[in-house]
């Protein structure tokens, strides 16, 4: 296997496979460390298509566990095989998903960072809505996971499109820690690092915000979390994941189909729709949900 982690570049990845299919044994793998382009894309020039395949890591690399692992309509079985082995073999747990705009785990993360974007645009402070999540259960809140991965990533559709305000901050050049540019405050190289991480309160006068903290810690939670939870219970309709258990392990490890199934679905149900009626649309629940709602049934079966 040759695993392939250059910049998000689609011609730059096509050139990459031509140039491992010219210099490598005919049976290599090619896997690309992509976040957002599609793997058929990638694959479209190959002359073994068959055997290119997503192979998506998650930073930093050497402390998440986790791996997905993305095939095309082309890919084989084989090379699906060799390629969840080693994944294994460097010690991560890999899920299998689809090739579909953000893959499973950035996709459900999506609607959760852009719900905490329009508490933030409600006037709730940036440090309020992470401490909301990460007193819900979370390692770190929305607004720090959109620091880390970067404010200017790869868009995945006009759904998922995060509130149209949010344009300034990209103007701004803020693209988070990789810069140094963020919601946060990143000393530079060679200050005394700060003792507790602050807020850079430079974004509130940008986004035409006068923060105040208003919101219940336990509403906040339940706005974000809901909106990841009906992504992740479409994404089990639309064949993204194979499995409820795959898209528990996708979450980092369980929040999702199990909590789900805790809550019931006709309680999740009503929650989104108490939701819609309180802040719009987007928090619609998915037809699957709905019919679980109607039938009673769960992801998990009972004792399992």
């Amino acid at each position: 296997i040759v695993v392939e982690a250059v910049f998000e570049d689609l011609a730059l990845k096509q050139q990459m496979v031509a140039e491992v299919e010219a210099n490598c044994a005919p049976h290599t793998v090619f896997a690309s460390n992509t976040s957002s382009l599609p793997i058929g894309r990638i694959a479209e020039k190959a002359q073994r298509p068959q055997q290119v395949i997503g192979l998506h890591y998650f930073s930093p690399v050497d402390k998440m566990p986790l791996v997905e692992v993305i095939p095309h309509a082309g890919t084989s079985e084989e090379t699906i095989a060799t390629t969840v082995a080693l994944a294994h073999k460097q010690g991560k747990t890999a899920i299998v998903v689809g090739d579909s705009a953000g893959f499973y785990v950035n996709r459900i993360l999506a609607p959760y960072i852009n719900e905490a974007a329009c508490c933030l645009l409600e006037g709730e402070p940036i440090e309020s809505l992470d401490k909301a999540l990460v007193d819900f259960g979370f390692p770190v809140g929305p607004i720090t996971l959109l620091d880390e991965v970067g404010i200017d990533v790869e868009a995945l559709g006009p759904r998922f499109a995060a509130p149209a305000a949010f344009d300034a901050v990209l103007k701004d050049g803020r693209k988070g820690r990789k810069n140094g540019r963020g919601f946060y405050l990143y000393p530079s190289e060679g200050q005394q690092r700060q003792r507790r991480k602050r807020a850079d309160t430079s974004l509130y006068t940008l986004l035409g915000v006068t923060p105040k903290a208003h919101m219940l810690p336990a509403s906040v939670a339940q706005r974000c979390v809901m909106m990841m939870l009906n992504e992740a219970a479409r994404c089990l309709d639309e064949g993204v994941i194979r499995s409820a258990r795959d898209g528990d392990i996708g979450a980092v490890f369980g929040i999702g189909f199990r909590y789900m199934d805790e809550l019931g679905a006709e309680k999740v149900v009503k929650t989104l729709d108490y939701l819609r009626q309180q802040h719009g649309e987007h928090f619609a629940p998915c037809e699957r949900l709905q019919r679980m709602a109607q039938q009673g049934e769960r992801f998990y079966p009972l004792g399992s």
